[in-house]
């Protein structure tokens, strides 16, 4: 009888649990990996990578070990805790390229503070939502908004202006999750276009150079191609020679031409699309987008308040990444 029992229980924890997130995760973990690997100068293993792989599955093995409550009730400590480093990296961050983003550690490892301060953002505002249910007026909301906000201009000032944006879209759906009445949420969605003259002036010349060039890359100059857009422009080169198929592990022309800026994160999506073709390329979108929409989808399963805008947060927030860093390429 302890066999069938066992496999009952095995059976109801899969139907409850979140389970599709695990095998796409890992999917999505294992491309990424070959495709690290595909931009190595030298094609070597990308060990570093591998060592990065490793410490995501601890902090997975960490995670699965610790119950909801306990995540609820340390979600403020963590905000706290992670919050001092995106303070320190201003002091005495590491500078690259104008930008201070970085905090050097031991034996050449670099941290960035602002990569996991978005997930804490998250786990905050779940925390926050859940112990102050179905706002009804925008002062209601001041708490979620110092929480997002103050972690939105710490890294707008790195200056890190893609990172920082990412945190608008999770605080809005969060809200909106809350409950927040469409009379006060629309306030929400105007204030971005509100503010944006005002965070206009803030940013940084090169970062503005960026957005007027991808505004207008379908009328750039020769001048312009060969400078401003260079990137743009042999982005767009890379996904559209890719072809059906591609021209196979490491061997696309522009990403073997070190043509393409920060090929192994900003603008990955143009190696993949070059050297797997427009089949790599979708099934690449589809396994990204599945695993937002599923979190999305087990969220609205959930009764208990927490999980269910843990879940939701955690949805906006891989889609947004998707929908940015595919959309600047």
């Amino acid at each position: 009888m302890k066999g069938p029992s066992s496999l009952r229980r095995a059976w109801s924890f899969l139907a409850r649990s979140c389970w599709p997130v695990l095998p796409l995760a890992l999917l999505i973990l294992t491309a990424g990996f070959f495709v690290q690997w595909s931009v190595d100068a030298n094609l070597e293993m990308p060990k570093g990578h591998l060592l990065r792989i490793s410490t995501c599955l601890l902090f997975l093995g960490t995670a699965f070990l610790l119950s909801a409550n306990r995540w609820r009730n340390s979600a403020f400590v963590a905000y706290g805790l992670t919050l001092a480093p995106l303070l320190w990296v201003l002091i005495a961050g590491r500078a690259t390229h104008g930008s201070r983003r970085w905090i050097d550690l031991f034996g050449g490892f670099k941290l960035q503070p602002s990569e996991f301060m978005k997930v804490i953002v998250v786990l905050a505002l779940a925390r926050w939502f859940a112990d102050h249910p179905k706002p009804r007026k925008l002062m209601d909301c001041w708490g979620p908004a110092l929480l997002a906000g103050i972690p939105f201009l710490l890294i707008l000032v790195e200056p890190d202006l893609g990172t920082s944006l990412v945190l608008v879209p999770v605080f809005l759906t969060m809200v909106w999750m809350a409950g927040l009445p469409w009379r006060s949420f629309r306030w929400l969605l105007l204030l971005p276009a509100i503010l944006a003259p005002l965070v206009w002036p803030a940013i940084q010349d090169y970062q503005k150079e960026r957005i007027l060039t991808w505004w207008h890359q379908d009328n750039l100059s020769p001048e312009e191609i060969a400078d401003s857009g260079f990137h743009l422009h042999h982005s767009k080169l890379a996904v559209g020679s890719g072809g059906l198929t591609g021209f196979g592990f490491g061997q696309g022309p522009e990403n073997r031409l070190d043509r393409l800026p920060e090929r192994h994160n900003d603008f990955v999506f143009p190696v993949i699309a070059e050297e797997y073709g427009f089949l790599g390329a979708t099934a690449f979108l589809v396994l990204y987008f599945s695993l937002g929409i599923c979190l999305l989808a087990y969220a609205a399963r959930y009764r208990d308040p927490f999980p269910r805008f843990y879940l939701a947060g955690t949805g906006v927030h891989f889609l947004v990444h998707l929908i940015l860093n595919v959309g600047v390429t």
